[in-house]
């Protein structure tokens, strides 16, 4: 077993691995996102009696899934440091 996570040679990744997977994949979710947030325009969807004010914005969901979503993911960063054992921590008991 190499050290590295690379794909050994002689084989090949699985079609997850493909790039042209990965593009498609990224392109559908940037569509998604931009569909999603111009829905947020749409009068249809929109709430006709918000309970807060600033919830009649469009985007105001959109935004707030963002910065919700990066609050959990650098407050797992730092979390990780503080219960997070070292990468030795199983070979010491050998």
């Amino acid at each position: 077993m190499t050290e590295d996570n690379s794909i050994e040679k002689g084989r090949t990744g699985g079609w997850a691995d493909r790039k042209s997977f990965r593009r498609g994949f990224l392109a559908l979710l940037v569509i998604a996102a931009l569909a999603a947030a111009a829905a947020g325009f749409v009068p249809a969807f929109q709430n006709k009696e918000p309970h807060f004010a600033v919830e009649r914005y469009g985007v105001f969901f959109a935004i707030y899934g963002f910065v919700a979503f990066a609050f959990i993911v650098l407050a797992g960063q730092h979390l990780r440091k503080l219960v997070g054992r070292k990468e030795d921590y199983y070979d010491e008991r050998e």
